[in-house]
């Protein structure tokens, strides 16, 4: 039993990944427990801010942060090693300063730091858990929304949000690696927020690509379309189709939602598609006769490139 339980106060220091301390502390005391227990990645819950200097019990509280704790005694000893913790929160801390760093804040919750605590065992023994503190955001992860009680529209409308963050981070060379609709919390004004990066990579891979004669070109820093980088091969469902999200023509919503992207896509940025997918009519055409200098061409082809 993990003791994140409602009412646990813990102190937790400044920390930057990877071992520089800072002056700053807080007192935090655990409001609620979100995803708490054995066999976890991480222990979530509502924390506030102790600010009464005496820690009185009733004492005066900071707004409610949602406190994330990457401790590796409670992992899944036969999933993960205990390093498997650290590298976590090594990869959501630095994520999260980098998105921020570039400017595209709005798309998660506030940061509000990383942090390092010692946890005292039943027997007396210490161990050093390091943690992150975010924005607590009113709202509901996708996975638990039911997408039927959104329109086709609504639906279609969420999934452009989550879509246009999502390369909005690979131009910037940022992988999320995890983006499900359990990491993405839709607040009641319909804004999507993206959340858990604890497998989220700074740099681009070969294996995001299927062009494996060349991998070395990854066209870093370059904005791919989500035409191609979010294409379906055919009978392929991913978990947005499978959970119901998305129940529409995938390739040709992408076509027609991000169909100014096509003038920009090269034949370079074929590698992110499947060698079969890129003989489909909607790619034969786009490289193939099409004069995609003239305005409105894509109107004009648009019945020849059905998907």
């Amino acid at each position: 039993m993990t003791p994140y339980h409602e009412g646990f106060e813990f102190t937790a220091q400044e920390h930057r990944p990877p071992s520089d301390y800072g002056t700053r502390t807080l007192r935090l005391r655990v409001a609620h427990e979100l995803q708490v227990g054995a066999a976890l990645a991480s222990q979530v819950m509502l924390v506030q801010e102790v600010l009464d200097p005496s820690h009185a019990r009733e004492g005066r509280l900071g707004p409610k942060m949602v406190a994330k704790l990457f401790d590796a005694k409670y992992l899944d000893p036969y999933d993960h090693p205990p390093s498997y913790a650290n590298h976590q929160y090594i990869r959501e801390s630095s994520a999260y300063r980098y998105l921020i760093r570039h400017g595209l804040d709005q798309h998660i919750p506030r940061f509000y730091g990383s942090w390092s605590t010692i946890i005292v065992d039943t027997q007396g023994r210490q161990r050093s858990v390091r943690l992150v503190l975010i924005e607590y955001i009113e709202g509901t992860d996708m996975a638990h929304l039911r997408p039927s009680d959104f329109s086709p529209n609504q639906r279609k409308d969420l999934l452009r949000q989550v879509v246009e963050a999502e390369s909005r981070f690979y131009t910037l060379d940022l992988r999320h690696k995890d983006l499900f609709p359990r990491n993405v919390i839709l607040t009641e004004t319909r804004r999507v927020v993206i959340i858990d990066f604890g497998l989220a990579c700074i740099g681009r891979s070969a294996s995001d690509i299927y062009d494996f004669d060349d991998p070395d070109d990854l066209l870093d820093g370059d904005y791919i379309s989500p035409i191609v980088r979010w294409w379906r091969a055919q009978d392929v469902n991913d978990e947005w189709a499978l959970s119901g999200w998305t129940t529409w023509g995938w390739n040709q919503w992408l076509v027609d939602t991000w169909s100014s992207d096509i003038p920009d896509i090269t034949p370079a940025m074929l590698k992110w598609l499947p060698s079969e997918e890129r003989e489909k009519p909607f790619f034969y055409h786009l490289f193939n006769g099409c004069d995609r200098t003239s305005p409105k061409w894509y109107v004009a082809y648009k019945d020849q490139m059905r998907v």
